[in-house]
């Protein structure tokens, strides 16, 4: 058995809280990213990463609490009073002066499959760790489906 077909058997309710939780969907666009010719090998390292380590379920499967491209969330940074509100978006549609953080940003691929009131650790450029707390999710397209 393939791993994605027994991370898709996976009751996503059951899931511990460390586990960044993906939907299958996303995972595919997001491969699709990395062949970008603007795309860094970081970048697509991180996206492996991402792969090898997130736990892989359809789009229906989706806790309304997992952050999920084109999810809009609030988020502090630890030990300050910084407060964000973000779109996480493919890297065609970014515009951080807009809220619509790249999901290939080190930010983005942080909170990608985190769940609200975790802590997650972005390790930008320069190298200086920063912690990020998610507090709300103010819009998850896969929990639409709930609603039906």
């Amino acid at each position: 058995m393939l791993l994605s077909q027994i991370h898709f058997s996976m009751d996503a309710n059951t899931l511990g809280e460390t586990e960044r939780i993906v939907s299958e969907s996303d995972l595919v666009q997001l491969k699709a990213c990395v062949h970008l010719p603007t795309v860094t090998p970081q970048q697509r390292a991180m996206v492996e990463t991402l792969e090898t380590t997130a736990v892989l379920v359809s789009p229906e499967q989706i806790p309304p609490d997992v952050v999920t491209m084109n999810t809009t969330i609030e988020c502090t940074v630890v030990d300050s009073a910084n407060a964000y509100h973000w779109t996480l978006v493919y890297p065609d549609k970014a515009d951080y002066l807009m809220g619509c953080l790249s999901v290939l940003s080190p930010a983005g691929i942080s909170l990608l499959g985190a769940r609200c009131g975790q802590t997650v650790v972005c390790r930008p450029p320069s190298g200086a760790q920063i912690l990020y707390v998610i507090k709300a999710i103010l819009l998850q397209p896969e929990s639409r489906h709930l609603a039906q």
